[in-house]
């Protein structure tokens, strides 16, 4: 059963009298919800309310302790803001009568539209209006009013001083709601699609349709598959053109749905009673809440290939009803649980076994389903209602993902043993590479912030770090990337970036040096706290995802050419070869001390840009030893009758050479390869 309530939300009534409304779906570009009503009914609640009339307009003189009344437009003794003097020189502007306020200040008065004064923040606190340097308003200042009639007010100060100078338009704004479609057979859920120009619904009735929401009555809708019992939530798959629904039976099916044919394929057919259904966006797994005897909801998880089914909750209070995910990644998911309980839940997937706890407890009657407006923002099909909630500043986003991350470009899960590899097709295609240098420490902000975490430490085998690093944030003011300095605090605690900051390195988290560490296996680690101190750790160092074991080298390949031989014999740096063949060999050294080497190459240039390749070998020509390769020492290559310079062109034997070693290791720092060897030597050959 879910833990205690998360939050404390706050609920505003968006409509009200409906014919119970069940299934929902929001339309982020229009900004509306499309709900069913189980009397017969598509329809529209508008979350940015259409201007009905503008109630009044002008510009006027709002004397000192006198009221204003933005609706009738004048002042007066009663009204919606009440400019009060309290001395010679302290001022405020009141509310009055029920109405609320919110201060813009000097913003362009033009661009404050009916749309942006309904979703402003409104309150009871007055506007300081002192005659001193903390005067809000100041000539130009916007603010704006709900006023005791509900009508939106925007207002600008044009004159300041015991009376003040101000121009003002009120606006009245039409309804929210509106039905756009009639004649349905009992539906219970609508999903929009994601051109947001159609929907699909189900009817109790047994019927999938298909509708055009711009001619949404029943008799123009589309029949897409029939013959169901009772079917109930839809998810929609558009990228395989099919639906997955549930059938309120006992047994019930899941059913997926090809939207082109209609035809019905039975993936589940043992259910009790099924309501709720959520399909991850692999097809891989489905959600589904299940109505018991004595109306006890369940809620079960089922592997589509297997049908394999592990029960999360059963035998809850009331029936469970409809799901939705509550954030893009799929990391956790909302379900409503109805009359008696009237309470909304929040599933936490990013947990092993998945946390359930209550979210919301005591919404309006009979609870349906939920659509998510953003992290802390709901809308609530209730029956007879719908409710916008607000969860403050608590987040259901439960990002996915282990909390240390990785080094750069490198997962976590691509490192194994200490050494990383990557998958081919990669951009940053590694194999078997230890660590060294500077490495980046990726943490997972988003998942902390979401599980309470507002900071972290970074430990090196347990030795905490606290060296500052630098990295590019957004500046809105300026609209340009700004070059930031992150410290940690006094000590240690490093602050987890916001979801509202935005980073150009979004997960990155700290640069470890590792120059003094030894050349063996190290632990990086991080520990989350949800206030600065060490009693407010949220989990454990040891808890999986919080470390990743590196293999740190920061020895460098060795490269050396010991000796051109031709013939047999040594040929002495800078000589000059005039007779015998045109065959040459080389004692090479390219070796690195730990085992570590990736590649070397020897070449040949001269003359007018012109070069050849001798001889080199790679690592991949090794991995019977992986991940240790250590090269060559003191190796003759290639081998006889060694590289020919006579390439058949003049002057390839007649001109000046210079032979060149290039020797890698296999060390990154999770962002490129950090350590290259050189070598050359030159002779002259001059050969008839």
């Amino acid at each position: 059963m879910p833990t205690p309530v998360l939050t404390t939300p706050s609920t505003e009534q968006r409509a009200a009298g409906l014919a119970g409304a069940i299934g929902c779906s929001y339309r982020q570009a229009h900004n509306d919800l499309i709900f069913v009503e189980f009397a017969g009914r598509i329809s529209k609640l508008s979350l940015v309310r259409p201007v009905a009339a503008t109630v009044s307009s002008g510009t006027a003189t709002l004397q000192g302790t006198w009221l204003f009344d933005f609706d009738a437009g004048h002042e007066g003794t009663s009204g919606d803001v009440w400019w009060e003097q309290h001395t010679a020189t302290r001022r405020s502007l009141e509310v009055s009568g029920g109405a609320q306020l919110v201060n813009l200040g000097h913003v362009n008065y033009a661009n404050v539209t009916p749309a942006l004064l309904q979703t402003l923040a409104y309150g009871t606190t007055g506007l300081n209006g002192n005659n001193d340097a903390t005067n809000l308003l100041t000539p130009g200042d916007v603010f704006a009013v709900r006023t005791n009639l509900g009508n939106y007010a925007k207002v600008q100060v044009v004159s300041y001083g015991y009376d003040l100078h101000i121009t003002w338009t009120t606006y009245r704004l039409g309804s929210a709601y509106q039905v756009i479609g009639t004649g349905y057979n009992q539906p219970e859920d609508v999903v929009v699609t994601a051109d947001e120009t159609h929907a699909y619904v189900t009817e109790r009735s047994g019927d999938l349709l298909r509708v055009d929401l711009s001619s949404a009555n029943r008799g123009a809708a589309t029949v897409v598959h029939s013959g169901m019992t009772a079917p109930q939530q839809i998810s929609l798959d558009e990228a395989r053109n099919v639906a997955h629904v549930v059938e309120f039976a006992s047994p019930g099916r899941l059913l997926r749905i090809d939207l082109g044919s209609g035809a019905a394929t039975t993936v589940v057919p043992d259910l009790t009673n099924p309501i709720g259904l959520l399909v991850t966006s692999d097809a891989a797994f489905a959600y589904v809440t299940e109505q018991l005897s004595g109306g006890h909801g369940q809620l079960s998880r089922i592997e589509l290939s297997t049908g394999r089914r592990e029960i999360l909750v059963t035998g809850s209070d009331a029936p469970l009803f409809f799901l939705r995910w509550s954030d893009p990644g799929e990391g956790s998911f909302l379900v409503t649980e109805r009359d008696p309980q009237n309470e909304i839940w929040l599933v936490d997937l990013t947990h092993a076994p998945a946390q359930i706890s209550k979210l919301v407890v005591d919404t309006a009657f009979r609870p349906s389903s939920v659509a998510v407006l953003g992290a802390s923002d709901l809308l609530v099909c209730c029956d007879s209602e719908i409710d916008e909630i607000s969860l403050g500043a608590s987040s259901i986003y439960r990002a996915s993902g282990d909390i240390m991350l990785g080094i750069g470009h490198v997962p976590g899960t691509s490192i194994v043993g200490g050494y990383a590899t990557t998958d081919p097709g990669y951009f940053f295609q590694v194999k078997d590479s230890p660590f060294g240098g500077s490495l980046p420490a990726m943490v997972n902000h988003d998942r902390a912030y979401a599980e309470g975490a507002r900071y972290y430490k970074v430990f090196i085998d347990g030795v905490e770090q606290r060296a500052s690093f630098s990295d590019y944030r957004w500046d809105n003011p300026t609209s340009t990337f700004v070059l930031r300095t992150v410290s940690p605090s006094a000590t240690g605690f490093f602050a987890i970036r916001s979801p509202a900051e935005l980073w150009y390195n979004h997960f990155l988290g700290y640069y470890a040096d590792t120059s003094g560490l030894t050349n063996a296996l190290h632990t990086i680690g991080i520990r989350l706290y949800s206030a600065a101190n060490a009693a407010s750790e949220i989990g454990n160092l040891t808890d999986p995802g919080r470390t990743v074991e590196l293999m740190i080298d920061n020895r460098w390949p060795t490269a050396a050419i010991n000796s051109i031989l031709h013939d047999g014999a040594a040929v002495g740096t800078c000589a000059v070869v005039t007779s015998g063949s045109s065959q040459f060999e080389f004692d090479v050294t390219a070796s690195d001390p730990d085992g570590h080497l990736k590649s070397w190459y020897l070449g040949a240039m001269w003359g007018d840009n012109a070069s050849a390749a001798v001889a080199s070998d790679t690592y991949a020509n090794h991995l019977g030893g992986a991940p240790i390769w250590g090269g060559i020492s003191g190796v003759v290559t290639p081998p006889a009758p060694g590289w020919e310079a006579n390439d058949g062109t003049w002057p390839s034997t007649h001109c000046a050479h210079t032979f060149y070693l290039d020797v890698w290791d296999r060390v990154i720092d999770g962002w490129s390869y950090i350590h290259e060897a050189g070598y050359h030597k030159s002779i002259t050959i001059l050969l008839p």
